[in-house]
């Protein structure tokens, strides 16, 4: 597939480019995300995208505005901003209950943990692992302690 190139008078989202960019991205990021559990945060796909790109480098704006396409597109992708405003590209077979649920199992067996020990266990980085913990924890699954050791997550016995 070649490289989508900016026209003039391309700006604003749903445009002819975002859509092909949206397309190229499917291609690019499908099997990096599976073997990374799902997810990926925006900063990760800009590089990787970047680096596949070569010379012809994308813009942060211009990879925001394809990646709002992948799901109007019915693309396997979609963009999601967590509560924090952190943005990550996931699989749409990627279900929230399914990070919920490895959030707790893997809380439960080790009985706590940082986001730091959850990102080594899973392979994510720290910043993922964390708002996944989060999310557990924003569904009642979780609790956590903020103390001058950091921040460590529990099952929640109520």
């Amino acid at each position: 597939m070649g490289t989508p190139t900016r026209s003039p008078g391309t700006h604003g989202s749903g445009t002819h480019y975002h859509m092909q960019l949206a397309k190229q991205l499917g291609d690019i990021l499908l099997a990096p995300l599976e073997e990374r559990g799902g997810m990926m945060a925006l900063t990760e796909v800009y590089c990787l995208v970047n680096r596949a790109r070569g010379m012809e480098l994308l813009s942060p704006e211009d990879l925001v505005n394809a990646c709002k396409m992948l799901e109007p597109l019915k693309l396997p992708l979609r963009l999601r901003i967590f509560d924090s405003g952190v943005m990550v590209v996931q699989l749409q077979s990627h279900s929230e209950e399914e990070m919920i649920a490895s959030a707790l199992d893997n809380v439960s067996e080790k009985g706590s943990l940082t986001s730091e020990e959850f990102a080594k266990l899973l392979g994510l980085s720290v910043l993922l692992a964390k708002e996944r913990l989060l999310l557990a924890e924003k569904m009642g699954h979780l609790c956590r302690d903020d103390s001058v050791e950091g921040l460590r997550f529990y099952p929640n016995l109520f």
